[in-house]
């Protein structure tokens, strides 16, 4: 009697973690699906980009812009993308170079090189357009701070690579809890403990064979 009253509260924890477990699982995956979707698409063209043919449209012209004399660097390429009707993510590649002042104003579909000659001031604008499928290669690693751009001040300046960037924190941080909710799912299902095994040790084998055995 005493035994089956002590086992209540723990069989009873168990289903109501069961069933909660259950539904974050459901509602996680629904909300990610169009963000895996994108992140499996762009994998591919990643890997194979033979399958998706195309070279970006690209055109240049030249603009007659005015520079703000003060102000950081961030500061006069928002000036100057004001003036040219651009928006994006500010990039400074290297030192600028003496007598020019010259940027990218990035964004996953296209990319807007421009350089501003100090003594005409005249900008040479570069327009570099990708395709879909470029654009979605684009998104898989756009963070809008990277090491090998060599800017002194990496920041997140333009309003949609926040918001982006958080979105995929938001996204690893739900995949992992998918991945812990599965955990429990596969576990709970006694009558296929092994084949769960057996799929988890498959996966665990090759992913740790590139992330330690090529070290």
């Amino acid at each position: 009697m005493n035994d089956q009253s002590e086992n209540r509260p723990v069989n009873l924890a168990q289903t109501v973690f069961s069933k909660w477990n259950k539904k974050i699982h459901i509602y996680l995956g629904l909300y990610m699906l169009l963000f895996l979707w994108v992140f499996s698409v762009s994998g591919l063209f990643l890997n194979h980009p033979k399958w998706f043919k195309g070279q970006p449209q690209r055109d240049t012209e030249e603009v007659s812009v005015t520079m703000l004399e003060d102000g950081s660097a961030l500061l006069k390429a928002q000036h100057l993308m004001d003036q040219l009707g651009v928006t994006g993510e500010a990039i400074f590649r290297g030192d600028q170079k003496p007598g020019s002042f010259a940027f990218i104003a990035m964004r996953p579909n296209k990319r807007k090189f421009v350089n501003v000659n100090l003594e005409t001031n005249m900008a040479k604008v570069t327009h570099v357009e990708g395709k879909f499928a470029q654009m979605l290669g684009t998104l898989h690693t756009f963070s809008g701070v990277r090491p090998i751009w060599g800017e002194r001040e990496s920041v997140r300046d333009w309003l949609p690579t926040r918001i982006w960037s958080f979105s995929i924190d938001a996204l690893s941080v739900g995949l992992i809890l998918l991945v812990g909710s599965s955990l429990y799912m596969g576990f709970q299902m006694r009558e296929k403990r092994r084949q769960v095994l057996v799929s988890l040790a498959l996966g665990t084998f090759i992913c740790s064979f590139f992330i330690w055995g090529l070290v």
